[in-house]
């Protein structure tokens, strides 16, 4: 679900586009002091609108982030909050990890965090599978919750032949799947298990054995979840043998410079980037010129965000790493189409 909100996000654009982040206290509601830090950042959004865009879409912004506000002041909270706000779009993203507090105006949403929250979360499945019952959980690095809808679980009837019940099962995995596309861990006893594996077509990521109609999220998600770091740490080293490799096949990039002008036009297959890099810069020409005027109107807040959402944008992909995993390449590199 998460996902697709970002996907959401990424294809919104528009100057301006209002993006704000600030730190929250997991579990808990929104204490004064994130209040107040929330209204700073509205306030600053505003004076960097002022002037810079005509009043009414200055104000229709600046309103729509003052009832996102007012909407995260009556729920809990996660590790950080993403106030996202233009004229005739909003929404809001909860994080799973703690961010630098900041806003950013720009054509697009800064969406760097929550890409890299997604890596760092994991958002995934779990599904239950025995001849009886199938069940479809959603998680993260935290906790999983059960779909209970007119779908959800799906329970096999009295006089349904195996044949019907297997049919049945993959149909409703494949279509879960279009609509999710994310990796799942599959847990049940092995027949049943390799019968929804073979043709379900799932992002299948391990599999946990055993019956587990009636086990609990908690004792799923701790079953499931070292499959699931296990899966990110292997796909941040997939994306660094990969940028290895387009060595040899001279289809590698390395350092700001050139992987901003390749993810501009569409060439990039895959962005690699450290997790906490971020460049201020004015774009002179298609040229990069750092600065440190970060809330100048010129600016563009974090050209390492206008990258990601450029790859993404073309439906090339983004992996975060650990800082110092590219300090061979000035902390960004990239696979070339």
């Amino acid at each position: 679900m998460q996902r697709a909100l970002i996907s959401e996000l990424q294809r919104r654009s528009g100057y301006p586009c209002v993006t704000l982040l600030v730190n929250t206290t997991r579990g808990e509601w929104l204490d004064q002091t994130q209040q107040l830090t929330i209204e700073r950042l509205i306030s600053s959004a505003d004076r960097r609108l002022k002037g810079d865009v005509d009043d009414d879409t200055r104000i229709r912004v600046v309103e729509a982030l003052r009832r996102l506000l007012l909407e995260v002041e009556t729920v809990t909270c996660t590790d950080a909050l993403a106030l996202c706000a233009s004229s005739g779009y909003s929404a809001v993203v909860k994080l799973g990890r703690r961010v630098v507090e900041r806003v950013v105006v720009d054509e697009t949403f800064a969406t760097r965090d929550l890409v890299a929250d997604l890596n760092r979360t994991a958002t995934f499945r779990v599904v239950t599978v025995s001849e009886h019952v199938v069940r479809m959980l959603y998680g993260d690095r935290h906790r999983l919750a059960e779909l209970l809808d007119d779908r959800w679980p799906l329970v096999r009837e009295e006089d349904q032949s195996v044949a019907s019940w297997s049919r049945a099962v993959v149909h409703a995995l494949r279509a879960e799947q279009r609509r999710h596309a994310v990796p799942t861990v599959v847990a049940g006893v092995e027949r049943s298990v390799h019968r929804a594996l073979g043709a379900a077509e799932l992002h299948t990521i391990g599999i946990v054995h055993g019956n587990h109609d009636r086990s609990g999220w908690d004792d799923l998600h701790r079953a499931a979840w070292p499959l699931v770091e296990g899966w990110i740490e292997a796909d941040q080293m997939r994306a660094l043998e990969r940028l290895e490799s387009a060595r040899s096949q001279r289809r590698f990039a390395g350092g700001l410079d050139e992987v901003w002008t390749l993810a501009m036009e569409g060439r990039l297959e895959l962005v690699v980037v450290e997790d906490t890099f971020a460049v201020s810069a004015r774009v002179l020409d298609g040229r990069l010129e750092p600065t440190d005027e970060r809330e100048a109107p010129d600016v563009v807040d974090d050209v390492v965000d206008e990258i990601v959402e450029a790859v993404l944008r073309h439906s090339g992909g983004a992996v975060i790493v650990p800082d110092g995993s590219l300090a061979d390449h000035d902390r960004i590199a990239a696979v070339a189409r």
